[in-house]
């Protein structure tokens, strides 16, 4: 009888210490916004705010911070837990490794922030800490939309103009290049008319077209995402762009770029 009960305890602590640790990351979904509140602490205005701020952030420098609020750490690290989180679901560029994460634990009282590794030498452990001891009053407070929001913006500070987004270059060095070649082709056109190659109704023509062409470029320019000024925080006042323009964080970021986390 001793044997079997002696045989249930030690079968019982091995199911415990198996089942300890172990937070299942959600799938990844087919697309990834910035906030991923689980714990449902946020309210859908608030939700809203923190996406349209970070999917701007992310165009305009290509860096993507990802928030994910939990109820319960099952006794995970929380430093673990972000960073394998961060790895699962790809956050960051992938040739950048520019992602963070911001992870939450409510009934544990924890945050954690991590690195992917493109950020390592700017957010070192003793900044993410430093940025974390100036939200955690604001976290005792259970002020957590003010908390997400302080800890964002002092990562914008702390990266500001590190990463641009290389799409936006390529804009602007097609645009140049675009310049250069009408000036040239007009040039061109203007020697062939003066030696009597051509006549002036074709020339005409060709400046009709470098007309239109040009008003088009100017149009596409407008619409540049550096248009948008995210350095002066004044976030509410951009126009974000519609929903199906926003493809989704994941373009496949690496962590391990190191991070730090606290009780509140």
């Amino acid at each position: 009888m001793k044997k079997k009960f002696f045989l249930f305890i030690l079968i019982f602590f091995c199911i415990n210490s198996i089942t300890i640790g172990q937070f299942n990351i959600p799938k990844q979904p087919k697309k990834i916004y910035p906030v991923q509140d689980y714990a449902k602490i946020l309210s859908k205005e608030q939700i809203n705010k923190i996406n349209k701020k970070l999917i701007l952030y992310s165009k305009t420098t290509s860096t993507e911070i990802l928030v994910t609020i939990i109820q319960d750490l099952h006794k995970e690290d929380p430093n673990l837990l972000a960073n394998k989180w961060g790895e699962k679901w790809k956050i960051g560029n992938i040739y950048k490794n520019n992602g963070i994460v911001i992870l939450l634990s409510i009934n544990d009282k924890k945050i954690s922030i991590q690195n992917g590794y493109g950020i390592e030498p700017y957010m070192t452990d003793f900044v993410t800490m430093k940025i974390i001891k100036k939200i955690k009053p604001i976290l005792k407070n259970h002020l957590y939309y003010k908390a997400i929001d302080c800890s964002i913006e002092e990562i914008f500070k702390i990266l500001k103009n590190k990463y641009h987004n290389t799409h936006n270059k390529n804009k602007k060095i097609f645009s140049v290049w675009f310049y250069i070649m009408s000036f040239i082709f007009v040039l061109f056109f203007i020697f062939l008319y003066k030696n009597r190659i051509i006549d002036s109704s074709f020339l005409n023509t060709l400046f009709i077209i470098n007309f239109l062409f040009k008003n088009n470029n100017n149009n596409w320019e407008n619409n540049n995402w550096e248009n948008n000024n995210w350095e002066n925080n004044n976030w509410e006042n951009n126009n974000w762009e519609n929903e199906d323009n926003f493809d989704g964080f994941g373009e496949g970021g690496n962590f391990g770029g190191g991070g730090s986390s606290s009780n509140w």
